[in-house]
Formats: structure tokens, sequence, C-alpha cells
């Protein structure tokens, strides 16, 4: 019993971040099935991939309605490469353990997590993203 409450606690969460931050829910997914439900990470990571599709869905048209700016040109040009992307990455995945999948997952996200927060605090600083900078050129 305690693991669907579970369940439902964990999606409710990942939509949450994924709407909120725009991470498509894989970042709570992932370590949450791992680590609370002992899911091996090549499992975590499918299953994370079927609940992505519906919550950013969802998610995407409820901001787009709601006035959000959208770069739709720049999701748009993202896709057949991104789809490109999946199947290496589906096709590269059967080549790894659970093990190695979880240790790339962790770097990654502290990779990410890193440059992030870098941006971050330089914007409270008052100073320019680095993105700013490199992307649209220097903010007046």
């Amino acid at each position: 019993m305690w693991q669907w409450a579970a369940y439902v606690t964990m999606g409710l969460v990942a939509g949450f971040t994924s709407a909120l931050l725009g991470i498509g829910g894989g970042v709570v997914m992932v370590p949450t099935l791992i680590m609370i439900f002992a899911v091996p990470a090549k499992t975590a990571t499918a299953t994370s991939l079927a609940y992505i599709v519906p919550i950013a869905l969802y998610g995407t048209l409820k901001q787009w309605y709601g006035g959000q700016d959208m770069r739709w040109l720049l999701a748009l040009a993202a896709v057949p490469l991104g789809l490109v992307g999946a199947e290496l990455g589906v096709r590269a995945k059967q080549h790894l353990s659970s093990a190695h999948l979880q240790i790339i997952f962790a770097v990654f996200l502290i990779l990410i997590g890193l440059h992030l927060g870098r941006q971050g605090w330089a914007d409270l600083r008052g100073r320019p993203p680095v993105a700013a900078q490199t992307v649209n050129g220097p903010t007046p």
C-alpha cells in the first residue's frame, strides 16, 4: 500500500518540478525509482521517459495558453535530431550496465547543476549570465 502512495507522490513532485523548472521530470523520477523503489537504472530511465511525454506536453500547453513566451521554432528545430539522439541513446544504453548508467546520470546532474548555479549567482550579483553573453550577445 505504501508503494502506491509513494508512486503518486513521486508523480506529483516530478510534475511540479517539470513545469516549474522545465526538467521533464526525469531528474526526480530516475533517482526516486533507483533509490526508493530499487529499480535498476536502465528500467528507471525507460519508465521515466514513458511518464515525461504526456506531462511535458501538458505543461507546455498550459504555459503557452497562460501567455508564457515560447520559442516554438527553436523547439521544433531540435526535434529531428532529438529523435536521432534518442535512438542513439537507446542503442548506447544497451551496452551499459545499470551501475554505469547511474554514474553517468549522476555526473551529468552534477555538471549541469554547477553550470546553472554559476549562471544564477552571476545573475543575482547583477552580472549577465554566461548564456546571455554567448548566445544573445552581452546584456545592456
